[in-house]
């Protein structure tokens, strides 16, 4: 009688422990971000990873400039309205004109320096790529039409055209220094013309 008391009791247990398992121990299922049926559950998400992103400390310590010629006004009329969208503000930290020519021939016509309010990770580099291109910026062939990741800087290549000028660009996400630098190269480089 004790036996099948306790045989009873040893399969009523294992059925029992089975129902619980095969239901995932109460796991509510959609708490990862790739359980969501669709992507604007995933995209708000991120949002909210991103407001809660720390601040970078260089943007509070770094002084503002004005762009000094029309050209570089015109890349900062480009480029800044990007990053504050992006990362909540950004200020021009440096802007340098026309430097000698490279040993390749190539010659960086202006180069801005900027710092933005929120602190930056590898992967703004390919979402700033991505959202520069969906605001107008064509790939280039300069660098080809991807980022280039290395240790703390992403690389990439656009180019874009104002009413002022074409425009050659090779941007730097540099996270190490947490600041994005923007050089725009001189028109009619053969590396502009690789396609």
């Amino acid at each position: 009688m004790f036996r099948r008391y306790m045989a009873v009791i040893f399969i009523a247990s294992a059925l029992i422990f089975a129902i619980f398992i095969g239901n995932g121990c109460g796991r509510n299922k959609g708490d990862e971000p790739t359980k969501y049926r669709s992507q604007a559950g995933l995209e708000k998400l991120t949002a909210q990873a991103a407001q809660t992103s720390p601040d970078n400390p260089k943007f509070f310590t770094a002084r503002s400039i004005t762009p000094a010629n029309a050209t570089a006004k015109d890349i900062d009329s480009l480029i800044r309205p990007v990053l504050v969208k992006m990362f909540k503000d950004a200020k021009l930290i440096s802007a340098k004109g026309p430097e000698a020519p490279q040993k390749d021939g190539e010659v960086v016509e202006d180069r801005l320096v900027y710092a933005v309010r929120k602190a930056m990770a590898r992967t703004d580099g390919d979402r700033l790529h991505g959202t520069l291109h969906s605001m107008g910026f064509a790939y280039s062939p300069r660098l080809g039409s991807k980022p280039t990741h290395l240790r703390a800087r992403v690389y990439m290549s656009l180019m874009k055209t104002t009413r002022l000028r074409g425009y050659s660009f090779v941007i730097i996400v540099d996270t190490q220094k947490q600041q994005i630098e923007v050089e725009s190269y001189k028109l009619g480089s053969k590396y502009d013309r690789l396609m």
